[in-house]
């Protein structure tokens, strides 16, 4: 159908990883290096019209060959025909969550540079949870309520040095149904991100006030709304499902009124009228990334991307397979079928950029921002004495208060922890002064006791993944997701096949291992060499790859490497 990518033989160019470099200055002379013969060999070929960003959120690369039989010729499988597809490519830092993950995409670093270390960390001067994007400055546009923006994330991305090397003529829009999502991706230069909050995509004051008129008309035409009481059927017969895991599993989430088996309906938790339980419901659905799929067309058409000189970026943030795979699992049959009709949705995409913009005019690029960890009770199920499970919250904190008990004694008041979340443990300031602490000194000796909890696989001191060599992979994966300012005075990770979660159903992400970090790489476009590379990649690849395409500067603090060997080379 789109014939116009040649597939050619493999010539490998400058593969040294970065991670083999030991100093900044050598990982310059390396990118020059690369920049001066990659731009040579594409000074002839025409810069893309419109770049196009798709982000699956929660999508293992897995998924790509699990469920390859069931993909249609014109979304995942003309990607991986006639595009470059990075089959080992992962995420090298620890922390696979959303925020981390879309910050790592465009700008190519990760938390130590970026200082996006999670969704949501906590704020020991200010005594408050922080949103890896909340913006208290800025309020909603299109809504009630606090707005968000790039305030937390640190460098730029490859549509801000686009913007700045066009003179900011070239648009950067990004969208998604979740506001870091868009936010992360489209960096602090963007002419707009837009996300759904209940029945309308919103901005913030950030980007403009008020909405562009498109998106004002895209939000009364109710096509948010319309789908409260739809059913999501199965899409394939049923013997496609015969593989993967009962329907009625007990410890899939079957909450907001979708129930564990198909059909689902959505109308949240109150079948008679829409409550803000129909919105979650939406979003746990194909029909989330069908709304969002309608809504990035209209912002091709109406912002007129990729129709003049200056080439234009468009990213997509697709939420909903994230939703799914968290409340029914990677082995579940929701997640085949989200799978598929997000081939579809792509499919169509694809065929709507060939009229619009035509794709020859295009260069795609098809990632994630993680993968996703098996339900833990699903393992059980099947080999019920193997180590995995949920460890609750509660757990961590009572094992550190007991450890830090038993080697300085008891507190007068209160707790030796402030705050556990995404793996960062912060200490009570309070408990410290009481007992005469220094941070480093405690943090050191809670780190060695927590490296002894059953469910633990490492803990590491602050201090020390700033301070000490680290030779376990391990380490060196906390280290990148580690920025002092914001992160724990103590970090973990837990073991395989465990999540931290007070529930009894569902799944989570957010640890170092490759369920959490193999996700698709997947480039194509004129000066893209199609092809199947093995190579060590990641999705920090892309940002200075996508830099020489369009020959803009790196971004600021970028860490990824060229990916020379899928560059079309003289």
């Amino acid at each position: 159908m789109y014939s116009f990518f040649s597939r050619s033989i493999y010539v490998p160019c400058l593969r040294q990883p970065a991670s083999s470099l030991t100093t900044r200055k050598n990982l310059m002379i390396r990118k020059l290096l690369c920049s001066y013969f990659v731009i040579s060999s594409l000074a002839m070929a025409a810069k893309p019209k419109l770049v196009v960003v798709i982000s699956v959120d929660q999508f293992a690369y897995e998924y790509l060959v699990r469920f390859e039989d069931h993909f249609g010729p014109n979304g995942f499988r003309y990607l991986l025909e006639n595009g470059a597809n990075f089959s080992a490519a992962t995420y090298k830092h620890a922390k696979n969550t959303t925020g981390p993950g879309h910050a790592t995409i465009l700008s190519g670093s990760y938390a130590e540079q970026n200082g996006i270390i999670a969704n949501t960390w906590y704020d020991i001067t200010a005594k408050q949870d922080v949103g890896c994007v909340r913006d208290k400055s800025t309020t909603l546009v299109g809504a009630e309520g606090v707005g968000s923006s790039p305030i937390n994330f640190i460098g730029s991305t490859v549509g801000d040095e686009l913007r700045i090397s066009s003179n900011f003529q070239s648009k950067v829009i990004s969208v998604s149904l979740k506001d870091r999502s868009a936010i992360l991706l489209a960096g602090k230069l963007a002419n707009g991100a837009y996300w759904m909050v209940d029945s309308s995509f919103v901005t913030s004051t950030y980007y403009t006030n008020p909405l562009p008129v498109w998106v004002s008309a895209f939000n009364t035409t109710g096509i948010i709304n319309s789908y409260f009481g739809k059913k999501w059927e199965r899409i394939l017969p049923d013997e496609a499902y015969s593989g993967l895991d009962n329907d009625d599993a007990p410890y899939e989430d079957g909450g907001d009124g979708l129930g564990r088996t198909f059909p689902h309906t959505i109308n949240g938790d109150n079948p008679s009228k829409i409550t803000r339980s129909y919105y979650y419901a939406l979003h746990r659905s194909p029909f989330g990334d069908e709304i969002l799929s309608s809504f990035a067309k209209e912002a091709v058409k109406n912002e007129r991307l990729g129709k003049d000189d200056h080439t234009d970026l468009l990213c997509i943030g697709l939420s909903a397979t994230d939703e799914v795979g968290h409340a029914f699992g990677p082995h579940s049959q929701e997640i085949l079928d989200m799978c598929v009709h997000t081939d579809q949705l792509l499919a169509d995409l694809f065929g709507f950029l060939e009229i619009e913009v035509g794709l020859h005019n295009c260069t795609i690029v098809l990632t994630a921002d993680h993968g996703i960890t098996p339900i833990p009770e699903y393992i059980l199920a099947h080999v019920p004495k193997t180590d995995a499970g949920r460890v609750k919250h509660t757990k961590v904190i009572d094992f550190c208060n007991a450890a830090l008990t038993k080697t300085y004694g008891r507190l007068k008041n209160g707790s030796w922890i402030k705050r556990s979340i995404n793996g960062n443990i912060y200490f009570d300031r309070d408990a410290l002064f009481e007992k005469k602490l220094s941070v480093d000194a405690a943090a050191q000796v809670l780190a060695d006791s927590l490296a002894t909890m059953k469910e633990i696989a490492a803990a590491v001191a602050g201090i020390d993944l700033v301070n000490r060599p680290l030779s376990l992979p391990i380490e060196q994966k906390m280290r990148r997701s580690f920025y002092a300012l914001r992160s724990g005075d103590v970090i973990h990770a837990l073991k395989p096949f465990y999540i931290e979660d007070d529930g009894t159903v569902g799944t989570d992400h957010g640890e170092p291992y490759d369920c959490d970090a193999h996700v698709p790489l997947i480039i194509i476009g004129d000066g893209v060499r199609s092809g199947t590379y093995a190579t060590d990649a990641s999705p920090a690849d892309i940002a200075p790859t996508l830099a020489i395409v369009l020959g803009v500067e790196f971004p600021a603090g970028c860490e990824g490497r060229v990916l020379t060997e899928a560059l079309k080379l003289p």
